[in-house]
């Protein structure tokens, strides 16, 4: 990201910066529209290399709701051999991957901890834009099973499928694919038994194992990736349990769910305080939401302090001014580790030595990235002409492009 304006800057100060970091606007210099050093000490900009032994985790969603600081549920894990991996793509996250400059080509692979559409919305955009940008191979999904073949992820993805045809034959005037006959709009669909603690995917040093999870349903699951003797647990939506305690004991970073206590979800949502008419009410029903769900920040600073990772992360929440400091001091009355509730664009270098924190410095109005690396592989399009699709009432209604071209 090389050039910022002065209202890019202006806008730091509405991101969230997690509560390592203090909440204040920016104060750097600028000189010739660059970003100066110091500000490049300080932020993470999106472009910057890897290291090879280096696990890197970007928070694109942190929100059980979508809001314009913060979407729903998502975050993005690189490796140092360049693999890349999506869990849950939540309501509004593809603007924040777009504005990190994650192309779609690196999304290919989507881990799904369970199918509430807080943790699944985006998958429709990045499975029906990808091929028109720059993935032209399979789109993969892993995701649990359910108590029947119509809960689960597989009959999900099925479905999704047919639902976008419209979409997919609408844009295969371009090529969707390769010659060697893969094609970008295959949903590959990878069903994980979610009562099981087992291996959702292995190769390139990676691996990825899931073990069960107890949120609103029978069907969630949470995740662990390990690569280069590091650790990372995603819990996804949970309640407390000891599946996480027995998976998560001694990670480099454990990303855990984590809920306002129903008094100040109900207030929250219903703009309603103690005493006023449908406060009892609205505390009831988020009461119950959280037993049926979520994880209270007592229970997550029970749990850290059980599991002891090198970072705690708390995520799924909403991050206001007036929420951190009563969630913070509950979770220390179990935790005294390191510990950062997590906001959107949040960024994390974690290596055997050091986890690195920072937020992303990113542009409002960021175009999609693209690798564009496969000249001379494209399939030839399913259609020859844009307008293959029109009939022929249609087409005599346009106006001729020679008119309008003139001026």
């Amino acid at each position: 990201m090389k050039n910022f304006t002065r209202r890019d800057f202006l806008q730091l100060a509405g991101l969230t910066c997690g509560t390592f970091m203090t909440r204040e606007a920016l104060g750097g210099e600028q000189t010739k529209g660059r970003v100066s050093q110091q500000v490049q000490k300080s932020f993470f900009l999106p472009g910057e290399d890897l290291a090879e032994d280096e696990m890197r985790i970007t928070f694109l969603g942190t929100s059980p709701i979508p809001r314009i600081a913060q979407a729903a549920t998502s975050i993005f894990v690189e490796v140092g051999t360049g693999d890349s991996f999506v869990f849950d793509c939540g309501t509004g996250v593809t603007a924040k991957y777009i504005a990190m400059g994650i192309p779609y080509s690196r999304m290919d692979k989507i881990f799904l901890t369970h199918l509430h559409a807080d943790h699944t919305t985006d998958l429709m955009f990045i499975y029906c834009f990808g091929p028109s940008g720059d993935r032209k191979t399979n789109q993969y999904v892993w995701g649990p099973t359910g108590d029947s073949p119509r809960e689960g992820t597989r009959f999900f993805c099925e479905k999704l499928r047919e639902m976008t045809e419209w979409h997919r034959e609408s844009f295969s005037f371009l090529s969707t694919g390769l010659k060697n006959g893969e094609d970008a709009y295959n949903l590959v669909t990878h069903e994980l038994p979610y009562m099981e603690i087992g291996t959702a995917y292995e190769s390139r040093g990676v691996k990825i194992t899931h073990f069960p999870a107890v949120h609103s349903r029978n069907g969630s699951i949470s995740y662990k990736l390990e690569w280069n003797g590091l650790k990372m647990v995603f819990s996804g939506d949970t309640r407390p349990n000891k599946y996480m305690i027995e998976q998560a004991k001694g990670v480099d970073v454990l990303i855990h769910e984590m809920v306002l206590p129903p008094e100040i979800w109900g207030s929250k949502n219903t703009g309603t305080e103690k005493g006023d008419k449908g406060f009892d009410e609205a505390v009831s029903i988020w009461k119950d939401i959280q037993d049926s769900s979520h994880t209270l920040p007592k229970a997550l600073g029970y749990i850290l302090s059980k599991t002891r990772p090198r970072l705690g992360v708390a995520t799924h929440f909403q991050d206001n001014p007036d929420t951190i400091g009563p969630v913070f001091a509950d979770v220390r009355k179990w935790y005294d580790g390191p510990f950062v509730i997590a906001g959107d664009l949040m960024v994390l270098n974690v290596s055997k030595k050091t986890i690195r924190h920072r937020t992303a410095l990113v542009s409002n109005y960021a175009w999609p990235a693209s690798l564009q690396t496969n000249e001379g592989q494209l399939a030839t399009p399913k259609y020859k002409s844009p307008l293959d699709q029109i009939n022929n009432t249609l087409k005599q209604k346009l106006i001729p492009e020679k008119i309008y071209t003139r001026a």
